[in-house]
C-alpha cells in the first residue's frame, strides 16, 4: 500500500507535481546505481588503505638510508622496502578482486534495490486571510 498526500492545487506550486516527478526518478536511478557506487566506493578505501601502508614503508626506507653503516644496509634497505610493497599488493589483491567481481555481476545481473518506505509529510496549506482591516491611526 502506498501512502499518497493529497495536496490542494490552490495553495501549491503549479510545479509541484514536475518536482515530486522528478525527485522519484532520482529515487529511481540511485536504487539502480547503487550497487555500482558501493563498490567504486569499496575500491577507493582500498586503494587508499595500499596508498597508507606504502607511504610507511617508503619512510621507514628513507630513514633506513639516512644512517647507514655498509653498503650492505644499502641493499637491505631496498630489498625490504621491494618485499613489504609486495607484500602490501598481495594482500590487497584479493579484496580489490573481489570488489571488482561483485560489481560486475551487479552490472550483468543488476539487482533493483526496493525503494524505502516513503514518511508522511506534513504539508504546509496556506490558508487565504480575506480582507485585513485597516489601520486605525491615533492621534494624540
Amino acid at each position: 500500500m502506498e501512502e499518497t498526500v493529497e495536496v490542494s492545487d490552490r495553495n501549491t506550486s503549479l510545479y509541484y507535481s514536475a518536482f515530486q516527478y522528478m525527485f522519484e526518478a532520482a529515487d529511481m536511478t540511485s536504487c539502480l546505481w547503487q550497487p555500482t557506487l558501493k563498490a567504486i566506493g569499496r575500491t577507493q578505501l582500498e586503494l587508499a588503505g595500499l596508498q597508507a601502508k606504502q607511504t610507511r614503508a617508503v619512510v621507514q626506507w628513507a630513514y633506513q638510508w639516512m644512517r647507514p653503516t655498509t653498503p650492505n644496509d644499502f641493499l637491505n634497505a631496498n630489498a625490504l622496502l621491494w618485499s613489504t610493497m609486495i607484500q602490501q599488493y598481495a594482500e590487497v589483491a584479493p579484496r580489490m578482486a573481489a570488489v571488482v567481481e561483485t560489481a560486475a555481476e551487479s552490472a550483468t545481473n543488476p539487482e533493483v534495490l526496493q525503494l524505502p518506505k516513503k514518511p508522511a509529510r506534513d504539508t504546509l496549506i496556506l490558508l487565504d486571510r480575506g480582507e485585513v482591516a485597516p489601520l486605525e491611526r491615533w492621534v494624540a
